[in-house]
């Protein structure tokens, strides 16, 4: 059996809870430095997202104000109307929303075909 002397005992502790402390330090500055960089990746797209719906809404505001125009260019007299056909004949939708909702509910039914 070996036998390890008290004092060899005692510096390897000290060794290992030196070694468990910077292990620990490394750890914690591990976290730090991985929240930052997902805060700032987060925020970076949140910016984005901002960015993007005020590109969507100012594509939607066009859109209403040109069907409108067309409207009343070309004497046609329920803008209502002319969206619903548009619709109908294309299969798309003007509210990007609703276009969304609608290719997702047609891809769920494709996969079960």
């Amino acid at each position: 059996m070996v036998q390890i002397s008290l004092d060899k005992y005692i510096k390897l502790e000290k060794n290992y809870n030196k070694q468990a402390q910077q292990l620990e330090n490394d750890y914690n500055i591990k976290v730090k430095e991985l929240e930052q960089n997902f805060n700032k990746k987060y925020d970076n797209l949140l910016k984005e997202n901002i960015y993007l719906n005020k590109i969507i809404n100012k594509f939607m505001e066009t859109l209403e104000k040109f069907i409108n125009w067309v409207c009343k260019k070309f004497a046609i007299s329920e803008e209502d109307n002319l969206i619903r056909d548009f619709q109908k004949e294309t299969n798309t939708f003007i509210n990007p929303e609703k276009q969304i909702e609608y290719e997702l509910e047609n891809k769920s039914d494709e996969m079960y075909l």
